[in-house]
């Protein structure tokens, strides 16, 4: 095996970096990253400082030698302007001379395809760009549009989507599901034709986890906030984003909660900036209305280095999920979190992973925009909890066997020891040429129906005038004045 030089773009903070907020598009880059360190690659990352995980006036930091868990790489900690500064991502990727581009998640594949991009149109040779699709962003699009009630960003989605699509050379995605979607958009995109016939574009790389077990630290639950030790903890961690759907979250731990008095729901995490700021604080108003108000914990978002100990004191962890594309298409970082800890996770039963979760015995699921079965399930678990531990026990087998982040991430190992571009680099698409005659045939067309319209109309007028004036026309014009005086008279004879 030879050692590449990979330029990686993806989101910071990674979750090694102990930030307050360490969101699933930073996990992302780190299930990428780690695998590749691991095999002795030389890397380059570009991490997008997604601006609420940071202070309000962070700066860029750029370093050229960063170590972590005794890898050594280039780690350069992006603001926003500087990430978006195509001239500074270029030069990086210039200086550092990748063997290939890897994009971790939408946003840093998009710049991707634009650093590929720019380095070919300045004459260098072609770099291969691996794009990472985490998640279906049209389904996204669709959610957010409906949540702010606009369909406006819907074009911003599909251009830059559109843009990834064109100029990547093979992409991954989180389940199957969207693997099928994602193919469907590159046949949109022109890239299903006859160069790539055989060609397999997709990969699937689902949400994954690090071997290494938790260590309880500190007590963070039991004995605090009304918690006893005995009592029936629910667990929340991370974002409140636009699937989650808390009106069946509270109306089915009410019910539970109504039967049960030992269940305690707590959270950590809350609004996320850069996508929802309504979900929360609706939940927020849900819970301050209710009578069992004090028995909803809810921390916020709290330091990455605490939520560990949250999974080790739970009895369950719970994630709840809309039915929609944006999920069905989807997956769950935090059930993968929730699967390292051993804790049994409840869930909704949406995404590709709750059914393969429940099909392997290893978590429950309920039905999604159903509280009575939520309530059901809640009930069920809080009285048998050798249930719970059992599920718990199953879903950490399954996780480590199925999910790690080297075996989820084999198809990247394996194509970046020989990147290549797609069969179609450098082709043209019959597609899009078609569609480029097409554009401007139109033009023609509406010209040539123009003059059409415009001879019809001369005709039409050069014959009325013929008509006018000939005895005929003014003998009928003359009957029918008179016809109309005689239908008013006998109109007014008939009133009186």
């Amino acid at each position: 095996m030879s050692s590449k030089k990979i330029l990686i773009l993806g989101m910071s903070p990674m979750p090694f970096e102990n930030d307050r907020k360490v969101y699933g598009t930073g996990i992302r880059t780190w299930q990428f990253v780690r695998p590749l360190l691991e095999k002795g690659h030389r890397l380059c990352i570009a991490g997008y400082a997604i601006p609420s995980a940071y202070p309000k006036d962070f700066k860029s930091i750029r370093e050229k030698k960063y170590a972590y868990g005794g890898y050594g790489f280039e780690y350069h900690i992006l603001e926003k302007d500087d990430f978006e500064n195509i001239g500074l991502l270029t030069e990086l990727a210039i200086d550092f001379d990748p063997d290939c581009i890897v994009g971790c998640t939408f946003y840093p594949s998009y710049y991707g395809a634009k650093i590929k991009d720019a380095l070919t149109g300045g004459g260098r040779a072609a770099v291969p760009l691996w794009a990472d699709l985490f998640g279906h962003v049209m389904a996204e699009a669709q959610a957010r549009a409906f949540m702010d009630d606009d369909d406006g960003p819907l074009f911003h989605y599909w251009n830059s989507e559109y843009n990834i699509l064109r100029t990547a050379d093979i992409f991954s995605c989180v389940s199957g599901r969207q693997e099928y979607a994602t193919i469907g958009e590159l046949g949109a995109a022109g890239r299903l034709n006859r160069f790539t016939s055989g060609y397999e574009f997709t990969n699937t790389i689902p949400c994954g986890l690090p071997p290494e077990d938790y260590r309880s630290k500190k007590t963070v639950i039991r004995g605090k906030y009304g918690i006893e030790k005995d009592d029936f903890v629910v667990l929340w961690s991370g974002g409140y984003n636009t699937w989650t759907d808390v009106d069946t979250l509270f109306n089915g731990l009410i019910r539970a909660m109504e039967k049960d008095p030992s269940i305690k729901f707590v959270s950590t995490g809350a609004e996320i900036p850069e996508q929802d700021i309504k979900t929360y604080p609706y939940f927020l108003s849900l819970i301050k209305n209710s009578e069992y108000a004090s028995r909803f914990i809810m921390k916020g978002w709290i330091p990455g280095e605490d939520v560990p100990d949250h999974y080790l004191e739970a009895d369950i962890g719970i994630n709840i999920d809309k039915d929609i594309y944006e999920v069905r298409l989807g997956s769950k970082n935090r059930i993968l979190d929730w699967f390292r800890a051993g804790l049994c996770v409840l869930s909704s039963d949406v995404c590709e992973l709750t059914g393969i979760m429940a099909e392997a015995g290893a978590g429950y699921v309920f039905r999604p925009a159903d509280p009575e079965d939520l309530s059901d399930k809640l009930l069920m678990l809080a009285a048998d909890r050798d249930k719970a531990k059992a599920a718990g026990r199953a879903g950490r087998q399954l996780g480590l066997r199925e999910f790690d982040y080297n075996k989820t991430t084999m198809a990247l190992q394996r194509w970046v020891e020989e990147p290549v571009m797609a069969p179609d680099y450098g082709k043209e698409s019959g597609l899009l040429l078609e569609k480029e005659k097409a554009l401007e045939n139109l033009t023609d067309i509406a010209d040539r129906q123009k003059k059409m319209i415009e001879e019809r109309d001369m005709k039409i007028s050069e014959l009325g005038a013929i008509v006018k004036g000939r005895a005929p026309y003014r003998i009928y014009n003359y009957l029918r004045a008179a016809g109309r005086k005689i239908r008013k008279r006998n109109t007014r004879e008939e009133k009186t």
